[in-house]
């Protein structure tokens, strides 16, 4: 009797694991593409509710898993987190847009100057992170629309927050060498700049 028992067990696991597509609230296949399908008229789908503690760790999950999805119920503005639903990335969470579609946040490096009098082939440093913080967050000679806070940003994202880009320069002035994860960039100037010098660098929160 007991092989009989243990051979039924045996074989409905073998049926469970062979059907890979599930269906939730019908016993109705569920659609082609999906491995699993929640159906209802009249309820909606609950994600787990948890409590970040920052948006580069991944707590109160043991590891980061690229595609989680949770909601978070911790409001911490300097953390820069909000209650909402979030996504994994495998190294961070970012929040979803109200219409859940993933955000990228991007902006222009703030103006800043490149001294190029004396073309050679030292090695300069334009510390980047440093210059946008300078220039966002001061409060000499700043003109703001009614109502605006004195600093530009209330919430200031650390230096590896950030991925740092120059998306175009003129290569007859600079040698762009390196960039690292702090924003400090390295560059040579081969050759005085003209009226139509220029270098665009763009910032992207990670």
């Amino acid at each position: 009797m007991k092989i009989k028992i243990y051979s039924l067990i045996i074989v409905s696991f073998f049926a469970i694991n062979a059907k890979s597509q599930v269906t939730i609230g019908s016993l109705d296949a569920p659609h082609r593409g999906a491995v699993l399908e929640l159906r209802s008229d009249t309820l909606g789908f609950l994600p787990t509710r948890v409590e970040l503690t920052s948006l580069i760790d991944p707590e109160p999950l043991p590891v980061h898993v690229e595609g989680m999805i949770v909601y978070n119920k911790t409001e911490n503005v300097d953390k820069k987190l909000q209650s909402g639903l979030y996504y994994n990335t495998g190294s961070r969470w970012a929040r979803l847009s109200a219409t859940l579609s993933f955000t990228e946040n991007w902006f222009y490096m703030p103006p800043v100057e490149f001294d190029t009098s004396d073309p050679s082939d030292k090695v300069h440093t334009m510390k980047l992170y440093e210059r946008y913080i300078e220039q966002l967050n001061s409060s000499d000679n700043v003109k703001a629309s009614k109502g605006a806070p004195v600093k530009a940003l209330s919430v200031i994202p650390e230096a590896k927050d950030l991925y740092y880009y120059v998306t175009s320069y003129d290569d007859k002035v600079f040698e762009i060498l390196s960039i690292d994860e702090n924003g400090n960039m390295e560059y040579r100037v081969k050759q005085k700049a003209t009226d139509d010098t220029f270098i665009n660098i763009i910032l992207v929160e990670k």
